[in-house]
Parts: C-alpha cells; structure tokens; sequence
C-alpha cells in the first residue's frame, strides 16, 4: 500500500451524503414518465459503460467526472485539460476521496488516490490555490509519487512535477 494512503482525510472536503443515487421522488410508479426517465437514465449510463472498454477502476472514476465535468472524455482530461474551474476540481477531489476510502478494489483505490494527488495539484498549478488541509510535507511525498507512477499519463506526472514547483513557493 502507498504511503498516499496515509494522508490523513480532509474533514468536510466531501459531502458522503450528496450525489447518492438516482434522482427522482420517494417512489410510486403510478407515474410512468418517471419511471421512463429513469429507465432512459440508467440506459444513457450503461451505454457509455459499456463504451468504455476499460478497467472497472477508470470506468468508476469516469462516470464520476462526467457527473461534474460533463464534457471530459476521462478523469486525466478533465484534471490536466485547464478548463476545469476551481469549483470542480473541489467537487472532482471529493469524488475521488470517496472512491479512495471506497473502491472495492485496490487498484480502484490506487487510481483514486492518484486521481486525489492530481486535482490537489492541478487546483494549485492552475488557480494557485490549495484545496486540502493535508500538510506540505504530504502534499510534496503525493506529488513526488504522481510524477514517478509510469502508469499514470505523461501529462498527469508532470502535473505532479509542476505542483512540486508551485508547493515550494506557495509556503
């Protein structure tokens, strides 16, 4: 297990109770374009799933982003790309908290945790701002393990890389 795991949970940096489920009323039925609406939903969902055609982990951490990040393509995008606001890279973070603490797989856990360090450090590099209360010397350990991860994007390490910079003169 990384010693990114370790970070210590930011308190009310997530909302566990928000984005639970499917939106639509206590349940009846008796409203069929309800129930159509879900079924349409759900179908929207599984379609791009199945789309996908990749690991359980990065199609979890996907269906997130897009739920706040409509438009990104996949989680790396939507972190690196530089469009994302500073709003979303707090709700992205939070996201990606849960599936930290979450994921039923410890691969999924992993990507999650990476995906933490990685909108930490694209929040700081892009709007100058830091988005957690972990400690600088967490922050540095995360953003040197992301920019080393061969298996994360090139353009995911050297957000690392440049969150380092950005750590070292933000104290």
């Amino acid at each position: 297990m990384m010693e990114f795991f370790g970070l210590l949970p930011n308190g009310g940096d997530a909302d566990p109770g928000s984005q639970g489920g499917l939106d639509g009323g206590a349940g009846g039925g008796a409203d069929d374009s309800s129930g159509s609406h879900a079924a349409q939903s759900l179908g929207e969902t599984l379609r791009w799933a199945f789309e996908l055609d990749e690991s359980p982990a990065i199609a979890g951490a996907t269906f997130l982003t897009r739920e706040i990040i409509p438009a990104a393509r996949d989680p790396f995008e939507a972190i690196s790309g530089g469009v994302a606001t500073l709003a979303q890279l707090e709700d992205l973070k939070g996201a990606y908290k849960m599936l930290r603490t979450t994921g039923a797989t410890a691969p999924g856990r992993s990507l999650a945790a990476r995906l933490y360090a990685a909108t930490i450090a694209a929040a700081l590099v892009r709007h100058g701002a830091l988005i957690t209360r972990q400690s600088p010397f967490a922050l540095a350990k995360a953003f040197e393990e992301l920019s080393a991860d061969r298996e994360m994007p090139e353009r995911i390490r050297e957000l690392g890389t440049m969150a380092l910079d950005a750590l070292s003169k933000h104290r």
